[in-house]
């Protein structure tokens, strides 16, 4: 039974989805601060459900910290709705941002699809996956992206969406393909593919140049160039 840690500082909102989330036979654990959640991440969490406006240490300052620590997906239930906020949730780390009011259906449809994706890619990833594409190291089996010697953080979307960009190389795809092959729902627009490509240009950049690897095709979409190189180990 997965443990989704629900953060919120309305009660009422807590309460509402943990019984959403039970009657889905999901496990809850609950906080009503950034502070209270942290503390309750050694409790081995499948999820976090993060509010952003929160008094006590704030959902984008929560998100960034248990990002930097734990791989587990990170989803923003948030009143604002803007794109902007929605963009720099994405920005703290966050793998979904989802708006109040919320369908629960629909809520419960994300949570589930985050759950099987993160499973999938922890029990099913080849063992010794290892590529070097320039200074870069993307260990798929281990969940891991160096630069050198560096770790950088990869969210959990992050992770999928550069492993299958590595998985196909010079291969243009649309916003739309990227968006069935990597999320594989409907919930989402083409925006995101946008935000999460923002994001890992910024990662894997080489100098100056943060297109050096994922480059853009004007009126089609991505393609990811670059001498891969197998890794043994």
């Amino acid at each position: 039974m997965p443990k989704i840690l629900v953060v919120d500082d309305d009660k009422r909102i807590v309460k509402m989805v943990e019984q959403f989330l039970l009657l889905n036979n999901m496990s809850v654990i609950t906080a009503y601060d950034g502070k209270d959640a942290i503390a309750l991440m050694d409790e081995r969490v499948d999820l976090v459900l993060l509010d952003v406006n929160m008094d006590e240490m704030g959902g984008m300052e929560t998100c960034q910290w248990i990002r930097q620590r734990y791989k587990v997906p990170i989803l923003f239930l948030s009143a604002n709705t803007s794109s902007s906020d929605k963009i720099l949730g994405l920005g703290y780390g966050a793998d979904d941002y989802i708006t109040k009011p919320f369908d629960p259906m629909e809520l419960i449809a994300r949570i589930q699809a985050h759950l099987r994706r993160h499973q999938v890619y922890n029990e099913a990833v080849r063992a010794g996956s290892q590529v070097k594409f320039g200074d870069f190291t993307f260990n798929k089996s281990a969940h891991r992206l160096l630069k050198g010697d560096q770790e950088l953080v990869l969210s959990s979307t992050e992770f999928r969406l550069l492993s299958f960009l590595i998985d196909h190389p010079n291969v243009v795809f649309t916003r739309k393909t990227l968006l069935a092959e990597v999320w594989e729902s409907e919930h989402y627009d083409e925006n995101t593919v946008t935000a999460y490509i923002k994001r890992l240009r910024q990662k894997i950049r080489l100098g100056d140049d943060d297109q050096a690897y994922i480059k853009s095709v004007r009126g089609v979409g991505y393609i990811f160039e670059a001498e891969l190189e197998k890794v043994e180990g």
